[in-house]
């Protein structure tokens, strides 16, 4: 990931130790930062791991493809002995020679060239998967904050639900309130003890996605290290279009697919070239003299000239060429409409940190300190406590789609 993180500026000794730790298993509470997870996610995410295995596979289909001789030689011999009277002097006979194939075409530097962009398209596709890890990576860490966040919200909103209750049992004892009063003041605290349990729910639910993403062992314990934040301006629709259309790795996957099926059409059309076949030897023939041979033939190519591999090879070469037009709109399309639905998300973000929180908290302060004087009645308290917490809920929620559409923002042009 290159935007908007620096990940060439990761502290590598806390990386490489918090690795040791995490791979340890077992419940070890470490601090994890956004750079550790993604830096994790990139190399040790399972599917990361698979992708990584198959370029390995690529990597060996090297072996052997210079090679000039499409067949290894033949080595022959037989025996011969006369068999019409009189006899002669040598009766017996034989012949011994090799024989084989050569290559003049030149298919052998067009098989290893074939090799090389099979291991270009293997990395591209390891880029790909690692991209898609990274943004799950990121996407479950931001989860776990909020989660994090959420179960504190309730917490807090625990503490004055039992405050408040307190002080309603306080006040029946005093004449003040009645036992509705009391009541209605139980009731919230048992809602605001329910929101809670599910938020502590939610929390383990995001904890487990981030071990997932992370591979790690169910039992290890995470501890987050950052505090969440709002998401930074990611920049304007047009850097960020020019970006995607150089770092996307699906388009680099469709080129380098591209770039190795116009390499197999070529080697087909190379191998296509007429074969040298090649002999010598020694014969003996009885009642003759010993002498050598050796001479060349020519394959003719007048029935297989690889028509049908060759087809097949420009058809998908064909469809690739397609494939990638229909990819650059795609990631036109998707530059534009995630920059834009982030910047609308990031307008409610405000709208609800800057004006509806705030007032929510105010609302609720108000309401508490006339409801300690007698102006209002139990039921205008629930009331803007529960509005408070809506609003609390709805800002975290939306904070969280911010984030997320930021993710997306940052993988459709090309920042992961």
């Amino acid at each position: 990931m290159r935007d908007p993180l620096t990940w060439e500026t990761v502290d590598v000794t806390r990386l490489v130790q918090w690795l040791l730790v995490m791979t340890a298993g077992g419940a070890i509470a470490t601090p994890l930062t956004l750079e550790h997870v993604v830096e994790r996610a990139g190399t040790s995410a399972p599917e990361v791991v698979l992708a990584a295995q198959v370029l390995q596979q690529a990597e060996a289909s090297r072996v052997g493809t210079g090679v000039f001789l499409p067949t290894n030689p033949r080595l022959f011999v037989d025996y011969r002995r006369l068999a019409s009277p009189p006899p002669q002097d040598p009766m017996n006979g034989y012949n011994l020679g090799l024989d084989g194939t050569l290559e003049v075409s030149g298919a052998g530097f067009l098989r290893l060239e074939e090799a090389e962009r099979r291991v270009g398209l293997a990395r591209s596709e390891l880029v790909a998967v690692q991209t898609e890890a990274r943004m799950n990576a990121w996407v479950a860490f931001v989860e776990a904050q909020v989660a994090r966040e959420r179960v504190a919200m309730f917490e807090q909103a625990l503490e004055v639900a039992t405050r408040v209750e307190a002080a309603t049992r306080e006040r029946l004892k005093n004449g003040v309130s009645g036992e509705p009063d009391v009541a209605a003041a139980q009731v919230e605290l048992a809602a605001v003890r329910h929101e809670l349990e599910d938020a502590h729910r939610l929390r383990h639910l995001a904890h487990a996605r981030l071990r997932h993403v992370l591979d790690l062992d169910p039992d290890t314990v995470l501890e987050l290290d950052a505090a969440l934040k709002e998401p930074t301006d990611p920049g304007p629709e047009d850097e960020l279009l020019r970006r995607a259309l150089e770092r996307r790795p699906e388009l680099a996957t469709v080129r380098a697919r591209l770039s190795l099926l116009e390499s197999t059409d070529a080697r087909l059309f190379r191998e296509a070239f007429p074969k040298l076949t090649w002999v010598m030897g020694f014969d003996a023939a009885p009642a003759s003299p010993v002498f050598g041979f050796a001479g060349l033939g020519v394959e003719l190519p007048i029935g297989q000239r690889n028509q049908g591999p060759r087809a097949i090879a420009r058809a998908q070469v064909e469809t690739e060429r397609t494939r990638l037009e229909n990819e650059l709109r795609r990631v036109r399309r998707e530059v534009a409409t995630s920059r834009r639905a982030y910047a609308v998300r990031m307008r409610q973000l405000a709208t609800l940190t800057r004006d509806a929180l705030p007032a929510a908290n105010r609302n609720e302060d108000l309401v508490e300190e006339g409801w300690k004087a007698g102006r209002f009645d139990i039921f205008r308290l629930t009331a803007a406590t529960r509005e408070l917490n809506r609003v609390r809920r709805q800002q975290l929620e939306t904070l969280l789609a911010a984030w997320t559409d930021y993710v997306e923002l940052q993988r459709a042009s090309g920042g992961l």
